[in-house]
């Protein structure tokens, strides 16, 4: 029982350092306001949406923040976390992306059932720009992953 005791008590703080970096990662992410909180398929962003996205998208520039990204293209669709390999544990955690729809069909299925139109910017922990890409929207300058 003691060699138990002592083993936990020796475990606490890893426990506790991992359950706040798990909690940093998300907790900014619950606080961003997404445009939708449910997306209804097929989905069409409207022409007002549409024309914000299209024209502020090459105005993005590495290093910016999540904050500046969201005042100058306006709420996201979603958010995602981005992990190393897999969603095995926590630590795995390296940063998140925004998306910001103009086209989605379906939830879910391969790209040509999902036939989407969309802007994704990754961000890393520290809520800076890193890379982003679209798909299925021409004229967007991809902002490449170093």
């Amino acid at each position: 029982m003691i060699k138990q005791l002592t083993t936990f008590a020796m475990m606490l703080p890893l426990i506790t350092l991992l359950s706040c970096k798990q909690e940093n990662n998300t907790m900014n992410l619950e606080a961003t306001k997404l445009f939708q909180e449910n997306i209804n398929y097929p989905y069409m962003a409207s022409e007002k949406r549409k024309a914000v996205i299209l024209d502020n998208m090459n105005k993005l520039e590495k290093r910016m923040t999540k904050n500046q990204v969201i005042q100058l293209m306006t709420h996201p669709d979603e958010f995602n976390l981005t992990y190393k390999f897999k969603r095995s544990k926590p630590e795995d955690v390296i940063g998140f992306s925004l998306v910001y729809l103009l086209r989605r069909n379906a939830k879910s299925g391969n790209a040509i059932e999902k036939n989407e139109q969309l802007l994704r910017i990754h961000f890393d922990n520290s809520e800076k720009l890193l890379w982003a890409y679209s798909s299925g929207i021409k004229g967007f300058n991809v902002i490449k992953k170093e």
